[in-house]
C-alpha cells in the first residue's frame, strides 16, 4: 500500500509541481518549431508561383497536383498518426521521428525546386522601354520579322496582328512616296536586308539548321562571350517599335503598358520552346512526385511534433505554455513567405556569368530553397535532441486506421474541433493575400522606387502596422495559459472566435470609409489596432484549439485506454491543410469576378510601370472617389471572409462536450491509474 501511495504521489507530484519538461527542452522544442514553420513558409508561399513563373508548369497541371495532394493528405495524414500511435521505442513514439526526419525533409523540400524547366526561351532576351514611350526593347532573335496574333478573351480590346521592328531596321523597310509602308499581295511589309549576313559575293551566309545568318538583334557581348550588363543590372540590347496591323496598313502602338504586354506575350508565344512528348511528362511527373513526397515527410514530422506536447507533461498549465509559446514561434516561421522576394537578388550572380534571365531566375530560387532549407532544418533537429517524453499510457493497445478514424469522429469534443477548424477556413486568406497585397498596394509592385520616393515615412507606417498585426498573433496568446486558468476554455474559444469577427470586418468598411487609401497615418494607425484586436483572436484560437485537442487525448485515454496523440494532432495538420485549399478557392472565385488572373495581371504590372498607382487602377467609384477594383478585391478578401468563417466557427462549439471541471476529473483519474500501473510494476519486480 505504501508503494502504491509513493507511487501516485511520485505521479501526482510530476503532474503538479511543475517538475515536467525543463526550460532547455523547451528551448529546443520552440528552436525546432521554428525550423519546422520556415520549411513549410517556403513551399506555401513561393512552389506556386515557381511552378507557374519560373519553370513555366501548365497552370492547369500544377493546379492538379495541389488538388491531388489535398486528397491525398486526407489519408495519409490519419494513415500517418495511426503509425505514430503504433511507435514503441526506448525514446517514445514521437521522439523518434523528430531525430531523423529533419534530415529527410532537407531533401524532399529542394527536390520541387531542382526540376528542369517545361519552357524555355529560343533565345536570350530582355523587355524594357526607351526613352521615346512608343519604342519597346525586346530580344527575339530567331522570330523577330514574324507577326504575332493576339487573342485574348481576357483583353479582346488588344485582340489583333501586330509585328515588331527593330529601330535601327527601319530605314531598310521600302516606302511609298508619301513615306507609308509598302504592302505586298500576303499583306506583310516589303523590306530588304534586314542585315542579314552576306558572303563577299553579296549572297546571304546559311548556318547548319539551313537558317539566314542574322544580326539585327544581337544583344551586345564582351570578348568573353558574356552579355554585357548596364547600371541598372538590365543586358544592353537595340531597340524596337511595335505595329498593329490594320485594315489601312500598320498602325505604331503608342500606349506604354499596352506596349509591353504585347511584346510579353509575342516572347510567351513565339520566343518560347515548349517540352513535349517524355520530356514534358517527366517534368510535371517530377513536379508531382516531388510536392506530394515533401507533403508526406513533412507529415511524418509535423504530426509528431505537436503530438509530443502531449506527452512533456502531465500538468495542464504547462501544457498551455507550451502550446501558446509553440504557436507564437510558428508564426516567428512566416519569415518564409520572404522567399519569393527575396530570390530574384540572386540575378545578377548568373546574370553576370552570361546566363539569359529566366534560366538565372532559376538558379536564383534554386540557391536560396538550398539556403534556407539547410538553416532550417538544423534548427528543426534541436526538437528531436531536446525533447523527452514523460507521459505514456498503460494500456499498450494500437488501433487500425479505420479504427483510429472511428475514434477520431466517434470521440464528440474532436469532432467539434474538427469541424468548427474547417469552418474558419477563411482566416487562412491572411496568409495567401498578404504578400500581394503588400508588393501592390503597398508597393506599387517596385519596392525601390517606392521606397526612393516615400523613403522612411512608408517603413515607418509598414512597422505601425506589423506591430499591430504580430503584436496580436505573437504576444498576446503568450497571456492564453493564464485565462485558462481563470476562464473555461470553452468559454474562450467562443469569445474569441465570435469577437475576432469584428476586426476583421471593420477592416473592409475602413478601406471604403477612406475611399481606398488607408495610407495615412490616421488610417494605418486604425489598420493596425484592427490587425493586432484580429490577430490577438486568431491566435488565442490557435493555442486554445491545440490545448482542446491534447484534452481530447486525455479523454480517450480515459474512455479507451490509449493515448492517440499522433492520429488527433493529425486532424489538426489536417485542418492546416483543407483550410488553406478552401481559402485557396475563395481568392481564386474572388479575383476571377474582377479579373485579377493571367493576362490581366502582366497588363496591370505594365501599366504600374508605366506610372499608374494601383490604388486607383481599373477603377470603380467609391464616395465620388475612383478605387482600384484590384485593391478592394485584396482588402476584402483579408476581411469579410475571415469575418464570416469567424463567426461559422463558433457554431460547433456553443455546445462543446468536454467542460474544464469534467476534464479535471478525467486527468486526476488519469494520474491515479498511472500511479497504481507503476506500482504494480515495482511489485512485480520485487516479487521477482
Amino acid at each position: 500500500m505504501s508503494k502504491i501511495s509513493k507511487a501516485a504521489e511520485a505521479v501526482q507530484k510530476s503532474a503538479t509541481s511543475g517538475a515536467t519538461y525543463t526550460r532547455r527542452e523547451l528551448a529546443g522544442y520552440l528552436t525546432g518549431l521554428a525550423g519546422q514553420n520556415i520549411i513549410y513558409n517556403i513551399i506555401a508561399s513561393g512552389l506556386a508561383f515557381y511552378f507557374q513563373s519560373v519553370i513555366f508548369i501548365p497552370v492547369a497541371a500544377y493546379t492538379a497536383i495541389f488538388a491531388i495532394a489535398r486528397v491525398w493528405d486526407a489519408v495519409n495524414d490519419p494513415m500517418m498518426g495511426t503509425i505514430v500511435d503504433k511507435t514503441r521505442t526506448k525514446w517514445g513514439k514521437c521522439k523518434p521521428y523528430l531525430l531523423f526526419v529533419p534530415a529527410v525533409i532537407l531533401v524532399t523540400t529542394i527536390l520541387p525546386f531542382i526540376n528542369s524547366m517545361y519552357a524555355e526561351p529560343i533565345d536570350k532576351y530582355y523587355v524594357q522601354f526607351a526613352e521615346d514611350t512608343s519604342v519597346v526593347a525586346a530580344y527575339d532573335d530567331a522570330l523577330v520579322h514574324e507577326e504575332f496574333v493576339y487573342d485574348d478573351e481576357d483583353n479582346a480590346e488588344l485582340d489583333g496582328t501586330y509585328v515588331l521592328v527593330p529601330v535601327k531596321n527601319l530605314g531598310k523597310l521600302d516606302k511609298d512616296e508619301n513615306g507609308n509602308f509598302l504592302i505586298d499581295d500576303s499583306g506583310n511589309m516589303v523590306k530588304n536586308s534586314w542585315e542579314l549576313d552576306k558572303d563577299e559575293n553579296g549572297n546571304f551566309l546559311i548556318d547548319d539548321s539551313g537558317n539566314m545568318v542574322r544580326n539585327s538583334w544581337e544583344l551586345d557581348k564582351n570578348e568573353n562571350g558574356n552579355f554585357l550588363i548596364d547600371e541598372s543590372g538590365n543586358m544592353v540590347k537595340n531597340d524596337a517599335v511595335i505595329f498593329k496591323v490594320t485594315d489601312n496598313g500598320y498602325e505604331k502602338v503608342t500606349d506604354k503598358s499596352v506596349g509591353m504586354t504585347l511584346v510579353q506575350r509575342f516572347q510567351e508565344e513565339k520566343g518560347i520552346v515548349k517540352k513535349t512528348g517524355a520530356k514534358a511528362v517527366l517534368i510535371i511527373a517530377w513536379a508531382a512526385i516531388s510536392y506530394i513526397l515533401w507533403g508526406m515527410t513533412y507529415t511524418i514530422g509535423d504530426i509528431p511534433l505537436w503530438g509530443v506536447t502531449s506527452l512533456m507533461t502531465e500538468s495542464q498549465q504547462d501544457r498551455a505554455k507550451a502550446l501558446s509559446l509553440a504557436r507564437a514561434v510558428a508564426n516567428v516561421g512566416m519569415i518564409g513567405t520572404l522567399f519569393t522576394m527575396i530570390a530574384p537578388s540572386f540575378n545578377g550572380i548568373y546574370m553576370n556569368r552570361g546566363m539569359d534571365q529566366a534560366h538565372a531566375l532559376r538558379f536564383s530560387y534554386i540557391t536560396l530553397a538550398v539556403v534556407m532549407t539547410l538553416f532550417a532544418s538544423i534548427l528543426f533537429q534541436f526538437a528531436g535532441i531536446a525533447v523527452k517524453e514523460r507521459v505514456s499510457p498503460q494500456n499498450e493497445k494500437t488501433y487500425t486506421i479505420r479504427e483510429n478514424l472511428k475514434i477520431m469522429f466517434g470521440n464528440k469534443p474532436f469532432r467539434q474541433i474538427l469541424i468548427s477548424g474547417i469552418l474558419r477556413s477563411p482566416i487562412q486568406l491572411l496568409g495567401i493575400v498578404a504578400m500581394t497585397l503588400i508588393m501592390y498596394y503597398f508597393f506599387n509592385n517596385d519596392i525601390g522606387a517606392t521606397l526612393d520616393a516615400e523613403g522612411f515615412t512608408l517603413i515607418g507606417k509598414i512597422l505601425v502596422l506589423v506591430v499591430g498585426l504580430f503584436g496580436g498573433m505573437i504576444f498576446f496568446p503568450l497571456f492564453v495559459p493564464k485565462l485558462i486558468t481563470r476562464i473555461e476554455k470553452k468559454t474562450l474559444y467562443n469569445f474569441f472566435t465570435l469577437i475576432g469577427a469584428i476586426p476583421f470586418a471593420l477592416i473592409f468598411v475602413l478601406f471604403l470609409v477612406f475611399k481606398g487609401n488607408v495610407l495615412s497615418w490616421p488610417g494605418m494607425v486604425i489598420m493596425s489596432v484592427l490587425f493586432f484586436m484580429g490577430g490577438a483572436s486568431m491566435g488565442s484560437l490557435n493555442v486554445l484549439q491545440s490545448v482542446m485537442i491534447a484534452d481530447c487525448v486525455d479523454y480517450e485515454e480515459y474512455t479507451n485506454g490509449t493515448r492517440p496523440d499522433g492520429v488527433f494532432f493529425s486532424g489538426q495538420s489536417f485542418i492546416t491543410k483543407l483550410s488553406a485549399g478552401i481559402a485557396t478557392l475563395i481568392s481564386g472565385a474572388v479575383y476571377g469576378f474582377v479579373g485579377f488572373s493571367d493576362s490581366k495581371i502582366t497588363l496591370l504590372n505594365n501599366a504600374l510601370i508605366a506610372g499608374e498607382n494601383f490604388k486607383t487602377y481599373n477603377p470603380f467609384t467609391v464616395g465620388g472617389a475612383d478605387v482600384g477594383k484590384f485593391a478592394a478585391a485584396m482588402f476584402f478578401l483579408i476581411s469579410i471572409p475571415p469575418a464570416i468563417g469567424m463567426v461559422l466557427a463558433a457554431i460547433p462549439t456553443l455546445r462543446y462536450a468536454l467542460t474544464d471541471k469534467e476534464h479535471t476529473r478525467i486527468l486526476d483519474e488519469l494520474i491515479a491509474r498511472r500511479a497504481a500501473g507503476a506500482a504494480a510494476e515495482e511489485n512485480g519486480a520485487d516479487a521477482e
